[in-house]
């Protein structure tokens, strides 16, 4: 095997004998069978066939068994799983082998424990450099997260929204088996994903692939039937319950026809088990060759399904893991079951499970700098920009607080920070980056323009008083929605929202409008907002004194944080000089190699600390003289 070749090892399974070159169907996908459980329990199926931990292992790519060398190797630790490769079989003890990870959603099964578990869809991208093999796998990069707090369903999606990106979607066979890998060890019961049912219905392919746009041979579509399938060279669907014969297709885009007839669902599922998926049609190409090999005789099924599901992320692609029998009619969004192999069910959105988001954490790290040194919010604003990033930002109260213990102790009084004044006034929810625009649920003539805060009566929102006292919604990160009963300004709600839970609740969808009570007129977080950070960057934190914000009729208005006032922001006349908050790398720090002979002639020890003083500030003294033109590069510090 010479050159470069890229090949994506799916599972290694241990033989004792090597595989023919050439093997019988039926006997290659009784070894592909036994291949596939063997990635979901390694050491278990080799248990159950009789091999021990140190059986001879051979790799299997994308279906099709190596049977030339290098011969490879597994190995195991208590918390990974390994594959080595080899020259020779049986000799990797005197080759110098290298080790390379193997499964990633088996690697990863054990490497985190907690709350919140992270496992990246990300690419084995692994160089073996031994003499004539090179080879490479690389998948697209995801980030999943697991969520161990219970959850609704739309209450997991406010959750991911505000922390990541959303609930968790999944392209692939492989994607599915990354969510389950990610599960906390021992938890047998549902988890949220991001798939719902939708209103109305798409057909799309079984693989995932969205390209009915660009080529489709239908002859007619009965809107009763969900299943597609093909006959005489057009597409017609049927009740997926329906025995069909059936054609899947492998990694290489090859279509193998099954005379064996059997439901939409299961032909699906013995594709998936021995080959790729069931057969996807893009292009007339395909489509000639898929009549080729079908012709004109019995009809058999493809992969095309009419879909009502919808992801949270609305992701276009169709990919679906569904147990049998499922999805149930009542029930309206999806859960992966750990009890059965990861396979999805429909359930009732009100239940509480844990969840999966997808999507980096929207935190933000700032490494944060005062200046003693006062002046006006323009010079503040040109200074930070000249010698660090820019001027202080804020997206939580963990921001806050880090800006305040920034500040010299010693000092009382008004830091400016990032916070700039901006027309026209926005929408915009406190603890999100985006406006309402996304998803809004105004009533009839709403917002009337005559206040700045808004509360949520019968299923719809009114703009309101911001002093009026109302009881109010809050969203915690362990526990979803709470609603509280006692009445405050909206203000007040959010630092009680803060202080005893996470932020005033913020709703982005109407499955998470529902769960707003309609009873009584309640706060939620949306306000109006006039503001933007000076790096542009559209976070909607605010941590403004009781009172504010209020109308401003003049201008020159800016903003700085009070040290003396549990670090909460007011108005300042943008001309008053005060001291800054900086965020960013310090520009000015630059590195510089100064090399230094070092000599003593045997009478001193280099470990010596009053020594090593001395090296510091001749280094020191070296530096300083370079910088001016009038040191050389090399001294001798005796």
């Amino acid at each position: 095997m010479s050159g470069k070749k890229q090949m994506n090892i799916l599972s290694c399974f241990a033989l004792k004998d090597q595989l023919p070159k050439r093997v019988a169907r039926s006997e290659k996908e009784t070894v592909e069978k036994t291949v596939d459980e063997a990635v979901e329990n390694p050491l278990e199926t080799g248990k159950k066939r009789g091999f021990s931990r140190a059986a001879t292992y051979r790799c299997f790519f994308k279906k099709e068994w190596s049977t030339r060398s290098p011969y490879i190797t597994m190995r195991t630790t208590s918390s990974f799983y390994w594959c080595t490769v080899c020259r020779q079989e049986n000799s990797c003890a005197h080759q110098g082998v290298r080790d390379i990870q193997l499964d990633e959603r088996t690697v990863m099964l054990k490497q985190q424990r907690g709350a919140v578990r992270e496992v990246r869809d990300m690419s084995l991208f692994v160089l073996l450099l031994l003499p004539g093999l090179l080879f490479s796998t690389s998948v697209p990069t995801r980030y999943y997260y697991y969520i161990n707090a219970r959850m609704s369903w739309a209450e997991a999606q406010s959750y991911c929204r505000m922390k990541h990106a959303d609930l968790a979607t999944a392209d692939t066979k492989s994607h599915a088996n990354r969510l389950l890998g990610i599960v906390n060890d021992g938890y047998k019961g549902s988890v949220w994903i991001g798939l719902k049912r939708g209103t109305q219905h798409q057909w799309g392919w079984s693989s995932g692939d969205n390209t009915l746009t660009e080529y489709s041979k239908w002859a007619t579509v009965d809107l009763d039937h969900l299943c597609g399938y093909f006959s005489s060279g057009l597409w017609y669907n049927l009740s997926c319950s329906t025995p069909l014969h059936f054609v899947c297709y492998n990694e290489s885009n090859a279509y193998f026809r099954f005379s064996s007839a059997r439901n939409w669902r299961d032909a699906q599922s013995y594709c998936r088990q021995y080959h790729k998926d069931l057969a996807t049609v893009k292009s007339a190409e395909e489509q000639a060759q898929l009549h080729a090999l079908v012709g004109n005789g019995p009809s058999v099924w493809i992969g095309l399904f009419s879909n009502y599901w919808q992801w949270s992320d609305r992701w276009s692609l169709f990919f679906r893991n569904w147990a049998t029998t499922q999805p149930v009619a009542s029930c309206d969004c999806a859960a992966m079951s750990t009890a059965d192999s990861g396979k999805w069910a429909a359930e009732v959105c009100d239940l509480k499970h844990p969840f999966i988001c997808h999507g980096s954490p929207k935190i933000r790290l700032r490494k944060n700098h005062y200046l003693n040194e006062t002046m006006t919010l323009i010079d503040a604003r040109n200074y930070c920009r000249a010698r660090f990033t820019d001027m202080a930002t804020a997206d939580t109260m963990n921001d806050v607080n880090s800006m305040m213990n920034t500040v010299d102790p010693g000092y009382n009084g008004s830091v400016w920070i990032g916070l700039l004044r901006i027309l026209p006034a926005r929408w915009v929810w406190p603890s999100d980056s985006t406006s309402v625009s996304q998803y809004s649920n105004w009533s009839p003539g709403e917002p009337n323009g005559n206040w700045e805060c808004v509360k949520s009566l019968n299923g719809s929102w009114f703009d309101e008083d911001c002093a009026l006292t109302l009881q109010f919604v809050c969203f915690n990160d362990s526990t979803g929605y709470v609603h509280i009963n006692t009445p405050l300004t909206w203000r007040d709600a959010q630092n009680y929202c803060r202080q005893h839970h996470t932020e005033l609740a913020s709703v982005s969808s109407p499955e998470q409008q529902g769960l707003i009570s309609n009873e009584s007129s309640v706060w939620i977080g949306l306000f109006l907002d006039s503001w933007l950070w000076s790096d542009g960057s559209r976070l909607n934190f605010r941590y403004w004194k009781t009172g504010l914000p209020s109308a401003i009729t003049e201008t020159g208005i800016c903003v700085a944080m009070s040290t003396t006032d549990s670090g909460k922001w007011a108005y300042h006349s943008c001309g008053q000089k005060l001291p800054i908050i900086c965020y960013g790398d310090d520009k000015l720090i630059k590195k510089q190699l100064v090399r230094l002979n070092l000599s003593c002639g045997g009478k001193c020890k280099l470990s010596d600390t009053s020594l090593q003083t001395t090296i510091l500030n001749e280094a020191s003294l070296m530096s300083s003289l370079h910088s001016k033109g009038g040191a050389e590069t090399e001294s001798e510090a005796a």
